[in-house]
């Protein structure tokens, strides 16, 4: 039995130095928990206690451990590694961060044969904020066993500028909830789901375009599904005092935290859209694309590997308000490209983004003959 510890980086603003109960469910607690229940590993999630609770451990991943550290510093990471070394075969770490030098050093300075996945989880924006010309930073690269990147434009772009190999190891979905999906007839409806209102998802592009569009289209609705950032109310408001008439047309549902509720809202909708201005491969796009949605993506890294190339979805520049409204209300105009579109999706997503393939070829790829 192999054991695979996934060590978080100190300091990511993303996740506080820890893991909360929400991205359990998404690639840092989905791979840890597939190599144990698929292959046999003994998989331990390492970081900061960031949630007071986790039940998502005991109801979805049974077999994947959680140990915490005392405090959000390297050293306590380097303590952690000193201690149990002897059972780390495998370190797994997210992100392609700086912080990490020291402890890739430190571990393979106990365990020379243990082995490292690093999986970038990042878009090229930040891949150019990466000191990978620095001598350190190059052997870091170099100490990884399996260098990953979630999207083909990624990959491609990691692969010239580093100086080792990348794979593609996308972001998948795995069905926890035994959902079935020809039990829920699809509607008119353009979904997005996210935190509503941040920066980078940019929802106020979907407001605009369907504004442009909605007495074109009369009998389609727009459902934001996520909680709405307390600085983008504001926006929602003046937008339903300016267009009162798509109150009932544009609905805000709120965070669905009940996972069977949030995929019957995928399954539902017949086009999921996404409007952020930077991205790497987000993990809704595998919700979507096994819920048979077309997706209408702005042209985030990920975007080409969302829509398999125009076979099911079309791709807008990032803020083109215009841009976004004419290929809505053409799509939407087009029920039999909306239909092939969407059955093209889940058979996509089935062969792409399935996570017990995804770990699978990973495991592969680390143990070749030898996985178990």
């Amino acid at each position: 039995m192999h054991g695979a510890y996934l060590i978080a980086s100190s300091g990511n603003p993303t996740r506080g130095g820890g893991w909360n109960n929400q991205q359990l469910l998404k690639d840092c607690g989905l791979v840890p928990y597939l190599l144990h229940k698929n292959h046999g590993y003994h998989s331990v999630l390492v970081g900061l206690k960031v949630d007071e609770n986790y039940p998502y451990l005991e109801k979805y991943l049974r077999g994947l451990e959680m140990n915490f550290l005392p405090e959000d510093s390297l050293q306590a990471r380097l303590d952690y590694v000193t201690a149990h070394a002897d059972d780390m075969d495998l370190l797994i770490l997210y992100g392609a961060y700086p912080i990490y030098i020291p402890l890739v050093e430190h571990y393979k300075n106990i365990r020379p044969d243990g082995k490292i996945y690093l999986a970038t989880d990042m878009n090229i924006a930040w891949a150019d904020r990466l000191p990978h010309e620095v001598p350190a930073y190059k052997k870091f690269l170099h100490s990884c066993d399996v260098v990953a990147a979630s999207c083909r434009a990624t990959q491609k772009y990691l692969s010239a500028k580093w100086s080792v190999p990348v794979d593609l190891i996308r972001n998948g979905w795995y069905n926890f909830f035994e959902v079935t999906f020809n039990d829920v007839p699809k509607e008119n409806v353009i979904l997005t789901v996210g935190r509503i209102g941040t920066k980078q998802k940019q929802n106020h592009l979907l407001l605009a375009a369907f504004a442009k569009i909605a007495e074109d289209l009369p009998e389609w609705n727009v459902r934001f599904v996520g909680g709405v950032e307390e600085e983008f109310k504001p926006y929602i408001e003046k937008f339903f005092t300016i267009r009162p008439d798509l109150r009932g047309r544009v609905i805000f549902a709120g965070l669905i935290e009940d996972k069977i509720a949030l995929m019957d809202e995928y399954k539902r909708a017949k086009i999921f859209c996404l409007t952020s201005n930077l991205e790497g491969a987000p993990n809704v796009a595998a919700e979507a694309l096994f819920s048979g949605d077309y997706i209408i993506s702005s042209a985030v890294d990920a975007a080409d590997d969302m829509i398999d190339g125009g076979r099911c979805g079309k791709i807008f520049p990032i803020g083109d308000v215009d841009a976004l409204a004419q290929i809505l209300l053409k799509v939407c105009s087009k029920e039999r490209l909306i239909n092939s579109g969407g059955r093209h999706a889940a058979t996509y997503a089935r062969e792409q983004f399935d996570a017990n393939k995804i770990v699978a070829r990973l495991n592969y790829l680390l143990y070749g003959g030898d996985a178990l």
